[in-house]
């Protein structure tokens, strides 16, 4: 009886000891995860830092000319009207990255779609009003280089953003010229021709 007590006795503390090498054990574990977390945080907000900065500079020059002071621009808006989000994911249903804000009294979606950036504007009842993408000055049609260097051929573009209009004939093009190191934003239809467009 005795041996069998000191053998019970023997295995209770060996049970004991492995437990609290386990525990042990597991704590160290977590320890190790806990600088990949933070990694990962940090990880995550370099990405979020890099798709601010993105969406920063697309809409510097999707707006760029259509205020009178800097910081006029659109203010980051959370609270879309139904209207205008079911709108927005009714005509661009695969956008990603979707960042809202509100200028001149319309609800603005800048988004990812695909290897381009562009921003659609909509008016509180849903309605879409235009959607503006940068595009590269080859990407537009040579009427509108045409009849840019043939009105002023010393003229630098700069930007190049292209604005389609729901139901309308022909897209439209703001350019960004420079003349006498003077910059002027124009807007040109498809066929070249300058033409009043309201921001």
């Amino acid at each position: 009886m005795k041996h069998f007590l000191i053998y019970l006795l023997t295995t209770v503390l060996s049970l004991s000891v492995l437990s609290q090498g386990n525990s042990n054990d597991k704590g160290k574990g977590k320890d190790k995860t806990k600088p990949d977390q933070a990694q990962n945080s940090q990880s995550n907000k370099n990405n979020n830092d890099e798709e601010r900065n993105k969406i920063n500079e697309h809409n510097k020059k999707v707006w760029e000319g259509t205020y009178s002071k800097e910081g006029d621009g659109p203010k980051s808006s959370k609270n879309q009207p139904a209207k205008v989000r079911s709108s927005f994911q009714r005509d661009y249903p695969n956008a990603r990255n979707v960042s809202w804000s509100k200028y001149r009294g319309d609800w603005t979606a800048t988004f990812g779609n695909g290897v381009f950036m562009s921003t659609a504007i909509y008016h509180a009842n849903g309605e879409r009003r235009d959607t503006r993408t940068p595009i590269t000055r080859n990407e537009m049609p040579r009427n509108v280089l045409d009849s840019i260097f043939k009105r002023r051929p010393g003229t630098r573009i700069d930007d190049v953003i292209k604005v389609e209009v729901p139901n309308a004939v022909k897209e439209i093009y703001r350019i960004r010229e420079i003349f006498g190191n003077k910059p002027q934003y124009l807007y040109y239809n498809s066929d070249g021709v300058i033409m009043k467009y309201n921001y």
